[in-house]
């Protein structure tokens, strides 16, 4: 910023090609979406727009994971805490309802951010787990004291088996919190989901069923093969 709080040339530069690839990215998803069409969406002419900013297209999508990765983390942990200081979570599905992402409304997320950053963060998920991980290192603090409170409340089962459910109802609950975020674009689309009052809650519920599904027998037969 310059001495009067202003952004740079640059920086707004660096702004308009991070909100355009995220656009992009959440829409499309990451492998249809190419240097060039960032580039266009975000109005500049020069082809080496992306790499002089971010060296690369694989360093943009880092930064971007890493931009939502925080705030959904920050929105894990104030959630957690404040079940804490109610004596909770005294179950399952309480740690379920704190696991649905959202992207709170707030002056310090763009509106790009606000909305198309879980579509975007699931899109990585799904394509690029490695770079997903590598890039949100340290920033899973809030998903690893769900992750904690699940084992202390969930019924005694195999050890394999518990962590495949934490892990599915993380990427399901992801996975649903992305198609929220589609539905409020087109809400005629999803007016017999998310536009129906008890949909968020039956979430909860579905998350907290991943976790708390009886073992099949094949499962089980399986498990000591």
């Amino acid at each position: 910023m310059d001495e009067n709080g202003n952004l740079r040339k640059g920086e707004r530069t660096r702004n308009r090609l991070k909100e355009a690839a995220l656009k992009l990215f959440a829409e499309n998803g990451l492998e249809n979406v190419s240097i060039r069409d960032i580039q266009l969406a975000a109005g500049q002419k020069k082809n080496g727009s992306i790499t002089y900013h971010f060296s690369s297209r694989d360093a943009l999508i880092r930064e971007l994971v890493q931009d939502v990765g925080k705030i959904l983390d920050a929105g894990n942990n104030q959630r957690l805490d404040a079940l804490e200081a109610n004596g909770g979570p005294r179950s399952v599905r309480d740690v379920t309802e704190i696991m649905i992402p959202s992207l709170p409304d707030s002056s310090d997320m763009s509106s790009k951010q606000q909305t198309y950053g879980l579509r975007f963060f699931t899109s990585v998920m799904l394509s690029r787990r490695d770079l997903l991980f590598e890039a949100t290192a340290g920033q899973d603090r809030g998903t690893r004291r769900c992750f904690e409170a699940i084992r202390s409340l969930a019924p005694d089962m195999p050890p394999e088996i518990l962590r495949q459910r934490m892990m599915l109802t993380l990427m399901f609950g992801l996975s649903a919190g992305a198609s929220m975020e589609a539905a409020a674009k087109d809400q005629d689309v999803w007016k017999h989901l998310w536009g129906q009052a008890s949909a968020r809650s039956n979430l909860a519920d579905t998350m907290a069923g991943i976790i708390l599904a009886p073992i099949s027998d094949e499962t089980r037969t399986i498990l000591k093969s």
